[in-house]
């Protein structure tokens, strides 16, 4: 077995084939000057397993890197190529909203289909059952649920779980389950990608409790920062926030979210300053 590490995840892929004691080697990406991509293997792929570790932050260039890595792999005479997406972009366009738009997520399933598997982290599968609906290939769905349960046991006493909306509701609720914590569910009205407005449906109780509001993915921020503002009015004894991926593509609502919160803890499936729930093992295990 080969890891491979691809740009965005050379980290990740190194503490991976540590774990499962396999060879471990980075993949070079260059750019020509007409932003080209330039991609070369640096170990013998000939008759191997080789794992390929990309997470799909940022989405474009990060999906083109795994296609052109993966064909190479193929030519290069790799015995089975296998994909881990710690992130997977594109899953959320998963409907035709309007007249003229892209399915995306089907498309970039057809490109991808040529390996041999492909394994992710807590995709956002809202109208879809599972992964086999994307793609025709061998899938394995991992979550992280456990890795935040564990997170939040150690951490925090009696906290109250909030989930920002009812796509959210998945998650925050097993997690809140099973660490026998009281979870409420905002419900969301989304007039633009960067203009939200949220409104606590359940009559929980939020003063002087510890809340955790738990996302998926963390992507510009908007709809953390109405869920602070919001809980605030309750008088919270404190507010963290946790999401799966972290992307934080918005600076300004970032800075906001930091001010106005205890902690702000992720997974390490994106890199970023606030990745505290290591998902190695879990990747590992998968493998």
């Amino acid at each position: 077995m080969l890891i491979i590490g691809c740009s965005n995840s050379r980290k990740l892929a190194k503490k991976v084939a540590k774990n499962i004691k396999a060879e471990y080697s980075a993949l070079t990406v260059k750019k020509f000057p007409d932003g080209e991509l330039y991609i070369k293997f640096e170990a013998d792929l000939k008759n191997k397993e080789v794992i390929l570790v990309q997470t799909l932050y940022p989405a474009n260039e990060s999906l083109l890197e795994i296609i052109l890595a993966g064909h190479t792999a193929k030519e290069l005479g790799a015995k089975k190529i296998k994909l881990v997406i710690p992130y997977l972009a594109y899953i959320r366009q998963d409907k035709r909203f309007n007249p003229g738009e892209a399915v995306s997520s089907k498309i970039i399933g057809k490109l991808l289909n040529f390996f041999d598997e492909i394994i992710t982290i807590d995709p956002h599968l809202h109208r879809y059952k599972s992964l086999n609906e994307v793609f025709h290939t061998k899938t394995k769905n991992l979550t992280a649920n456990q890795l935040i349960m564990d997170y939040i046991s150690k951490k925090y006493k009696k906290p109250m779980i909030v989930g920002p909306d009812e796509e959210s509701y998945q998650w925050a609720k097993q997690i809140a389950e099973k660490i026998k914590a009281d979870v409420a569910i905002l419900k969301k009205t989304r007039y633009s990608p960067k203009k939200v407005k949220v409104k606590i449906e359940s009559k929980i109780e939020i003063k002087n409790k510890e809340v955790i509001i738990i996302d998926d993915i963390i992507s510009t921020g908007k709809t953390i920062l109405k869920t602070i503002e919001h809980i605030k009015k309750n008088n919270p004894k404190s507010i963290s926030v946790i999401g799966i991926h972290g992307i934080f593509a918005d600076k300004i609502t970032y800075e906001k979210i930091r001010k106005n919160t205890k902690e702000i803890a992720t997974t390490n499936t994106i890199s970023n300053k606030h990745a505290k729930i290591d998902v190695t093992g879990l990747i590992a295990n998968s493998l």
